[in-house]
């Protein structure tokens, strides 16, 4: 299998986002699979902006580290990317602007200059410089021209002479005829879909049936939250941006108590404030599901960079004990799937199911089968109740039949301590039941659960991962046969039956955070001794980084 990874290179507002999007849908749309990342600063304007596009004729889950063809409208920013150049790197930049050449280099680059401002101005429109770019690089790779064009005519729908100069820069784009050699990959017709995170997450919650979200923005979670907003007046779906985050996480318990199936996006820092919140719904036994999109921290940390660091936070999150329900999808296509699930869980248990996702999976785009809508995921589990309801009955699975405010039960909900009928008590033979009560939900949420993937465990070094780092994991595990793997999407709770499996095996977990938050989670279940390399300076896992932190740690 081969692959070619293409980087857009410049500053924010230089238009690489829109660019980029439209030359990977052009290359899928064209029949090429393709995986893509943006590296990005804080800001509005200025700063890096990368926008890499991986290309192969099957689908692939991660980002290749090295470059193969870089298109540049920095100077600054193919300087800040020369760590991931190799000998052979195909450099292309705008010869009208200051720019580095092939001399600036101690390796080996071939290094193109061409006047794309100059032939963007000639085709009546200075700033479609990208444009002209973008025609070149889709010429190298035989796209149809008629693709790009009719994103052209979308994205600038309206604006007649806007298109005409885009469409003219584009053709003038092919026209270069670029002199680079490519490796021979098949475009073909698929039935894939191209997905993010964000929309797979998204996607999942209007399939689940979620009606209400209300969110502070905080990105990277703020994606799903406008991805909602979007599609609210065709779906149905009420969305409220909250005067903060502890705001927002009591407006969704509301919802769900409601009836509603209600969904509150945020980022780490954001989900800090809503501790409460959380136990809150654990202690009313009221369903609220979570989405929490991780970036780097502490604090304010790297708003818009990657990271695995919010694992045991969220398993521990909230005060006092209950169960809880958590996720972290390793595709968009699962981001779907376990979204749908996670809704679900929340409903049957009356418990918290919180979603983690990364900025790196929000934002990465994948080609993908169609995900799976499972018809059983819609059961709501409320029942009519009557004059005899007991919201907090006792029953074997710890699950109280659920009723909603309006019906013929009357519901007695409390934060304080409560008997079955939801009156507060301060009888310690009842508290001791209710927890007891709670609790044992776990038993039935372990059954739950879908076994990790798995593969070639009979190997001398198993990886043990979770989350979106499975793409990355995956592709190193299958180029050798040293190597295998166990990878966890469901993270919290744990079947510890995996044991019995894993026992006696050298294991290693590979994980987006310094301490090895995954491996503390499972050793603490199953009593296994993993060791750990982890990456936390932001930038997402690769199969290059694996291979290279590996050997440098004297593992394989």
């Amino acid at each position: 299998m081969g692959d070619y990874v293409i980087a857009l290179s410049g500053e924010a507002g230089q238009g690489l986002n829109t660019i980029g999007d439209m030359l990977a849908l052009s290359l899928f749309r064209n029949g090429y699979c393709i995986f893509t990342d943006k590296s990005y600063h804080s800001r509005i304007r200025g700063g890096e902006y990368v926008y890499r596009i991986r290309i192969s004729d099957s689908p692939l889950y991660s980002m290749r580290q090295e470059f193969d063809l870089i298109v540049s409208l920095s100077k600054s920013t193919t300087i800040s990317q020369l760590q991931y150049f190799h000998d052979g790197t195909t450099l292309i930049y705008d010869s009208d602007s200051d720019h580095v050449n092939s001399k600036d280099f101690d390796f080996e680059v071939k290094a193109m200059g061409f006047p794309f401002k100059s032939i963007a101005k000639e085709a009546g429109e200075p700033r479609a410089q990208n444009v002209v770019a973008l025609g070149g690089i889709l010429g190298l790779f035989n796209v149809k021209r008629e693709i790009p064009s009719k994103l052209i005519e979308e994205t600038f729908s309206g604006k007649e002479e806007i298109i005409k100069a885009n469409l003219e820069a584009l053709k003038r784009g092919y026209d270069l005829s670029l002199p680079i050699e490519i490796p021979r990959l098949d475009a073909q017709e698929h039935n894939y879909y191209l997905m993010n995170g964000t929309e797979g997450t998204g996607l999942g919650a209007i399939a689940a049936g979620c009606k209400f979200l209300a969110a502070y923005p905080m990105t990277p979670g703020t994606g799903v939250m406008t991805f909602l907003a979007s599609n609210s007046e065709k779906h149905g779906i009420v969305v409220e941006q909250a005067e903060d985050e502890i705001a927002a996480v009591n407006m969704v318990i509301g919802g769900a108590f409601a009836g509603v199936r209600s969904l509150v996006t945020t980022s780490g820092g954001g989900f800090a404030l809503m501790q409460e919140g959380v136990s809150l719904a654990a202690m009313t036994e009221t369903p609220l599901v979570v989405v929490d999109a991780q970036r780097p921290a502490p604090a304010t940390g790297l708003p818009t960079r990657t990271a695995q660091e919010d694992l045991l936070f969220v398993v521990n999150a909230g005060h006092g004990e209950f169960p809880k329900y958590v996720v972290s999808p390793r595709t968009p296509k699962e981001a779907f799937e376990l979204t749908e699930k996670a809704f679900y869980i929340a409903d049957k248990y009356q418990i918290p199911s919180i979603i983690l996702l990364t900025e790196s999976l929000v934002d990465s785009s994948a080609t993908i089968e169609a995900p799976i809508h499972k018809e059983e995921f819609l059961q709501r589990f409320i029942t009519e109740g009557n004059e005899e309801y007991r919201r907090y009955e006792i029953t074997e699975n710890g699950v109280s039949p659920r009723a909603i405010p309006g019906g013929k039960a009357t519901v007695r909900v409390d934060s304080d301590e409560h008997d079955e009928a939801g009156y507060i008590t301060e009888d310690l033979e009842i508290r001791r039941k209710m927890v007891d009560k709670r609790m044992k939900k776990m038993e039935g949420l372990l059954g739950e659960l879908s076994a990790p993937a798995k593969f070639n465990l009979d190997a001398p070094l198993i990886l043990v991962g979770w989350g979106d780092s499975w793409g990355a994991i995956d592709e190193f595990a299958m180029s050798r046969k040293d190597i295998g793997y166990v990878h966890y999407s469901e993270v919290f709770p744990i079947d510890s039956s995996i044991k019995e499996e894993l026992a006696g095996k050298k294991l290693c977990s590979i994980e987006g955070n310094f301490t090895g938050q995954f491996a503390t989670l499972l050793r603490s279940v199953t009593g296994l001794q993993i060791e750990h390399v982890g990456r936390y300076d932001g930038r997402p896992i690769s199969a290059n980084w694996i291979e290279k932190t590996l050997k440098k740690e004297g593992m394989i």
